[in-house]
């Protein structure tokens, strides 16, 4: 009988312990989104910034994301729309991953080439 609990309450951990989210990996997360609080990337003043990175890097050559939707789970759903420069499409394409995964209804998620007017101004 003991034995059968044992069994039991192992089973139990380790669904539990499965359960539990791995820290992200991906670099641009811990760089920019805030670790309490609401869920939206502090892209303003980094290198990530469009005016910032269009100082070092022409424009033409920047890989433009834009990101818009909605994080629905906290008490009061509330929307994220984001735009960041970056120098390599790779680049561009992970932010987009991460904020893909960050919000649970995506309205807008793209890159492109070449920094545009900003989308949500």
């Amino acid at each position: 009988m003991i034995k059968k609990i044992s069994i039991a309450a192992s089973a139990v951990v380790l669904v539990l312990g499965g359960c539990a989210s791995p820290p992200s990996t991906n670099y641009l997360e811990a760089r920019l989104v805030p670790t309490t609080g609401r869920t939206i990337p502090a892209v303003e003043s980094t290198q990530y910034d469009c005016s910032i990175a269009s100082r070092s890097t022409p424009p033409s050559q920047l890989f433009q994301a834009n990101v818009g939707g909605r994080v629905l789970s906290d008490n009061r759903p509330y929307n994220v729309t984001t735009t960041a420069c970056f120098t390599t499409q790779s680049e561009c394409e992970a932010y987009l991953y991460m904020m893909n995964g960050l919000l649970e209804q995506v309205i807008t998620s793209r890159c492109t080439l070449g920094v545009q007017k900003q989308l949500f101004s």
